[in-house]
């Protein structure tokens, strides 16, 4: 990360942060993450409208939002993709965050939070989709799932490709990623709907895991919008 200095106002706001943070932990809940391997460097199974309650509590500040990702402590980090002003957060800083994710709580919260609003979200999606980095393509095609208004038909079409060429996949995550990419994009307009499902259509007759979860989902999808 680009270091800042930490001044005395700035370090009293992370303190009043993480004595929040630890006032509300939940050390039943964590012990239950980290035995479903999820794992974080620090977890105070703290839940999600809680972190948001205390993040409400706070004025949005680029240099808290990067201290507090720069903590590595999975409250800190969902509280920075909060509380991070979208002017202030470069595509730099994009992938420096999305270069730490582990987790599939992390890329959801950041793309929910925080990656979906920025103005050049179509082209992380896009570049990450396209990563050799199995956490940084999950996140490219979660945040694809959540831009697709913004995205022009050409963007679709192309990640429509890259999503059938990586379906063969047995990364669960990955997969499961790229299922609900691909199911939002049926919102989009028939036209699109059509290829998806001719594509899917020509999957192996013997279909990977990740192809047969992916083909379901989407013609459920399908299925529950009547567009076809």
């Amino acid at each position: 990360m680009k270091y800042r200095l930490v001044t005395p106002e700035l370090e009293a706001l992370i303190a009043g942060i993480q004595r929040k943070i630890r006032l509300s932990m939940n050390g039943i809940v964590s012990e239950q993450m980290t035995q479903s391997g999820i794992i974080y460097k620090k977890n105070y199974g703290v839940s999600i409208p809680r972190i948001k309650e205390i993040a409400s509590l706070y004025t949005p500040n680029h240099d808290l939002a990067q201290q507090l990702w720069h903590l590595q402590i999975r409250e800190t980090m969902i509280m920075a993709t909060l509380l991070e002003p979208i002017e202030s957060f470069t595509p730099q800083d994009a992938g420096r965050w999305v270069a730490d994710f582990n987790q599939i709580e992390i890329a959801e919260q950041a793309c929910m939070n925080l990656f979906c609003n920025l103005s050049f979200s179509n082209s992380l999606s896009k570049e990450w989709i396209s990563s050799g980095n199995s956490w940084v393509q999950i996140t490219g095609f979660i945040l694809a799932a959540r831009i697709t208004a913004v995205l022009s038909q050409p963007e679709i079409d192309a990640i429509i490709n890259k999503a059938l060429k990586t379906s063969e996949t047995d990364n669960f995550h990955l997969y499961k990623a790229i299922a609900l990419c691909l199911s939002r994009f049926c919102r989009k307009n028939k036209e699109t709907s059509a290829y998806i499902l001719k594509e899917i259509a020509a999957f192996p007759q013997t279909p990977s895991v990740g192809q047969h979860y992916i083909s379901t989902e989407v013609k459920q999808e399908i299925l529950f919008l009547g567009i076809l």
